[in-house]
């Protein structure tokens, strides 16, 4: 067990002025963290709409302060005072739904609202779901062979984890195109006022399918949450809020997931062509994907519940901490060559999926998803490859979460 930082580190350092993020973060934000790491683990970056925040860079400094949820909060409350996190946090001070979800709950509330849907997500019901998941997988490139290229983003990556949540929780297929539509535009919104409409939209759309659940209960999550709410378990505005993060909460992740790592197959053709030739590594190949280049850059959110020492550096109470996984998982104190992508790793802590209390609900879902993903996209198409120069494609703005703009392939 690590122990906690600040008893491990020099208790008084002066912070920096601040570093500002490069231009050039979004397509490739990782010489930025190598440099932090490389001068200490605590920095103070500046986010791109002023707002000062503390970036946690070592992976043993973020494994102690993810497992801390006592002095390092996932409640906004902690930070309502101060004025320079109002931009970054706008959207959860503006919107209530989105502070009663889990994500931004400490205990004991978040352990009475994860335990509600844990059983869905239970080993036993997720690795009975991979029938089911191969079947829409095979549809999909069905669709796709007739066409002889694709673009693996909206033909794929897209619809297949949005068809695989949608049929866990209960939401019909036809609501799927409407719903993945109104995610994309919550995360990608660029001003809290563009957050809002999507979320009141989200919010709608969950109410109208808890109302159904409601008057026609089924063997799904929804209604379970429903049932909760009627037995006094869940408070009205718990409801909408979990409907939502269950809802969100694997979508752009998993879409990124699939295309962004068959993206780094094949710009490592060694590397996709040993899955290729043992279907086995297609496990072991999700896992070092996600350490690579996992969906969520930089991290997630903390807030600092009292003056806390991290590697020398004091972080003050109420500051927005990042917790940076990603930077995590290329710590060379962790991982032998970081930098390279190596299907074949034995011993593969990441941290894609956090830690903590807050570990990712779906981390099993997502693992399978891909395995089934890229394993059955390769193996269909041995010859796929880009349709244009890798340095053409782009990364699309998303609030803290990484995604491809476009991924065009052929595919014989």
């Amino acid at each position: 067990m690590s122990t906690p930082p600040q008893e491990r580190m020099c208790p008084h350092a002066e912070p920096d002025d601040g570093h500002t993020i490069p231009h050039d973060f979004a397509e490739n934000p990782y010489p930025f963290f190598t440099n932090l790491r490389d001068t200490g683990s605590v920095h103070k970056v500046i986010l791109p709409d002023g707002t000062p925040s503390w970036w946690v860079t070592r992976y043993e400094d973020i494994d102690a302060c993810i497992n801390d949820h006592v002095r390092f909060s996932s409640e906004v409350t902690h930070a309502v005072n101060r004025p320079e996190v109002q931009n970054s946090q706008a959207l959860i001070r503006k919107d209530e739904t989105l502070r009663y979800t889990m994500i931004n709950r400490d205990p004991p509330d978040h352990s009475r609202m994860r335990k509600l849907v844990v059983r869905a997500f239970s080993a036993n019901r997720i690795d009975s779901l991979r029938p089911r998941i191969q079947e829409l997988a095979a549809e999909l490139l069905d669709r796709m062979e007739e066409r002889g290229e694709a673009e693996l983003i909206e033909d794929y990556a897209f619809p297949l984890p949005i068809g695989v949540i949608c049929e866990l929780l209960g939401v019909p297929r036809e609501d799927i195109s409407y719903y993945g539509a109104l995610v994309t535009k919550l995360v990608g919104a660029a001003r809290p006022g563009d957050g809002l409409s999507a979320i009141a939209e989200l919010k709608d759309f969950i109410a109208q399918k808890m109302a159904d659940k409601r008057k026609a209960p089924a063997d799904d999550v929804f209604s379970a949450m429903v049932q909760a709410a009627d037995e006094g378990v869940l408070s009205e505005p718990e409801l909408p809020a979990m409907g939502l993060q269950l809802l969100t909460a694997g979508h752009e992740t998993s879409i990124y997931m699939i295309s962004g790592g068959m993206f780094r197959l094949l710009q490592h053709p060694d590397q996709l062509a040993a899955v290729q030739a043992d279907p086995d590594l297609a496990r072991a190949a999700v896992d070092e994907l996600l350490r690579f280049d996992p969906p969520p850059v930089p991290g997630v959110f903390r807030h600092a519940t009292e003056d806390v020492t991290v590697d020398g550096t004091v972080i003050p109470k109420g500051s927005l901490v990042i917790l940076c996984l990603a930077s995590a998982n290329r710590d060379t104190t962790k991982f032998e060559c970081p930098e390279r992508l190596d299907v074949t790793r034995a011993e593969n802590p990441h941290m894609a999926f956090g830690g903590g209390v807050h570990y990712c609900l779906g981390a099993r879902l997502a693992r399978l998803e891909g395995e089934v993903a890229i394993g059955s996209l390769i193996r269909r198409f041995p010859k796929l490859r880009l349709a244009v120069p890798a340095e053409q494609i782009q990364h699309r703005s998303l609030n803290f979460l990484q995604r491809l703009d476009s991924l065009p392939v052929v595919l014989r």
